[in-house]
């Protein structure tokens, strides 16, 4: 019986080291490697992330933190709705936990110039929108920062993160430009009562596999 309990120890603690292990499950969150490593960026269908646009600049509160920078809007000078950029990047999900997906975000006016809409932010997993920010208006030369953040329980395996930043209007150097960091998906690790009731489990697999051996033994027959 110590052995089976020292394999469910075992266990327990493989089980531990796991899902600790697992917390920050985005790459380059923060830009910090000065591009656009370990992220693909797109627009929406009539989208634009504005001409020169997107680039790694400075976060508008701290020029030491480096932000995905767009000037974002409809590509056309027709009606489409909200259009814009993308950001996106594939994980893989460890299973069992939470994930919660934030980010920092900001939207920053040029002087001389009111505006109606300065950006829309949302938080995609897998194409399904899971979180939402419209900052609406802005006066001119107004900086605006927040944070949005979500939640989701997600299979094991590989999902896709997008962040879609989008404006209803179209886009020149009279528009406001936003601002994208500190991009997170943060894997939160089961209660401590759902480890045990796993390790428990792993107890009583341990304890079988134990009894099994023994009973399939070739004991020798005593002499006669």
């Amino acid at each position: 019986m110590k052995r089976a309990v020292y394999i469910g120890l075992v266990v327990l603690l493989a089980l531990f080291a796991l899902q600790a292990g697992a917390t920050e499950l985005l790459q380059n969150g923060s830009f910090q490697t000065g591009d656009f490593t370990d992220w693909t960026l797109g627009t929406t269908q009539y989208g634009t992330a504005g001409a020169g646009y997107p680039i790694v600049g400075q976060w508008p509160l701290d020029s030491g933190i480096n932000a995905w920078v767009g000037n974002v809007g409809d590509a056309t000078d027709e009606y489409r709705g909200y259009q814009g950029a993308t950001l996106s990047q594939v994980f893989t999900a460890p299973g069992l936990g939470i994930e919660t997906f934030s980010i920092d975000l900001a939207a920053k006016n040029v002087p001389g110039y009111y505006q109606l809409e300065a950006g829309l932010f949302l938080l995609l997993v897998d194409g399904n929108t899971i979180g939402s920010f419209d900052i609406g208006e802005l006066a001119p030369n107004q900086l605006f920062t927040g944070s949005l953040s979500a939640t989701a329980a997600l299979s094991a395996g590989q999902h896709t993160f997008e962040i879609a930043v989008e404006r209803d209007a179209t886009t020149d150097e009279n528009t406001p430009l936003q601002f994208v960091t500190d991009a997170s998906i943060d894997y939160q690790v089961p209660e401590p009562t759902s480890l045990v009731l796993m390790a428990s489990g792993g107890l009583g697999i341990a304890g079988i596999l134990r009894r099994k051996l023994f009973y399939g033994k070739s004991v020798p027959m005593s002499a006669q």
